[in-house]
């Protein structure tokens, strides 16, 4: 398929996970894309991969905690490709403990990747988005993708500091999605329980706080899955594709779920 034809999309924490899938899918759909991660090495093997099989991809390093380097990103892209189409907001990181003793430190660590990174990565993309001719009449100067979380939506007290970043990345998405109509579009995808690093870092987490073998988190929260498999990478794609392409075009400010039904169970 070539849906994503003449698009440049960049994905940050593309280095693996949700990004890696959904950095591999555009590519797999036409798009020529930046890998960005804070992880140097994977980023540019995600590059590469995308290169093997006749792909174009550049790779950068990227803390999305820093403002600045969200803003230089965008700026490789567009120096490098001469606009961009799609901005993936993927990259995250969590924390498990109680409620009672999340530090400031811990809520911090959090949120400036989670919150405040995303918030920034939002404006660098939209302020060079906005300058652009659209890829054909009619259409958005521009689509940005945030990754959120099916977390964002409920309270978690194992993860407090992770669910409020999560909450914020969904109304960030919204006031961008009213704050840039009708010349770009903001999208939320809400993952539930995806089998990634991340989730393997919340069970040894979980675990060792309440005494349990690791491993055990894990098997419990497969249990609430009503399509009664965890979540992969790769399910996530799909949905980053569609805000990607044409087809979503007349979508902005929505949060989707795509998490095998958790939240109707």
């Amino acid at each position: 398929m070539s849906t994503l034809a003449g698009c440049i999309t960049l994905v940050t924490g593309a280095g693996r996970g949700i990004g890696r899938a959904i950095a591999l899918r555009y590519a797999r759909d036409g798009a020529k894309v930046v890998a960005t991660d804070i992880d140097a090495e994977t980023a540019a093997a995600v590059a590469q991969e995308i290169r093997s099989v006749g792909g174009v991809a550049e790779a950068m390093r990227c803390d999305v905690s820093d403002p600045a380097q969200s803003a230089a990103a965008v700026d490789f892209a567009i120096d490098r490709f001469g606009r961009l189409d799609v901005l993936v907001n993927n990259a995250g990181v969590v924390r498990v403990q109680p409620f009672l003793e999340v530090q400031p430190a811990d809520w911090d660590y959090v949120h400036e990747v989670n919150s405040r990174g995303l918030f920034f990565a939002v404006q660098a993309g939209a302020r060079r988005m906005l300058t652009q001719q659209p890829l054909a009449p009619g259409r958005p100067r521009g689509k940005i993708v945030n990754v959120a979380s099916i977390a964002g939506r409920s309270g978690r007290p194992m993860f407090a500091a992770y669910a409020a970043s999560k909450a914020a990345a969904i109304s960030v998405t919204q006031s961008a999605a009213l704050a840039f109509a009708p010349d770009l579009t903001v999208n939320a995808i809400c993952p539930g329980i995806v089998d990634t690093e991340m989730w393997r870092k919340i069970d040894r987490e979980w675990t060792s706080h309440d005494g349990r073998p690791v491993g055990s988190a894990w098997k419990d929260r497969q249990k609430i899955i009503p399509l009664q498999r965890p979540e992969q990478a790769e399910d996530l794609a799909g949905i980053a594709a569609f805000f990607a392409g044409p087809d979503s075009d007349y979508v902005t400010g929505q949060a989707y779920h795509v998490d095998g039904g958790v939240l109707m169970a």
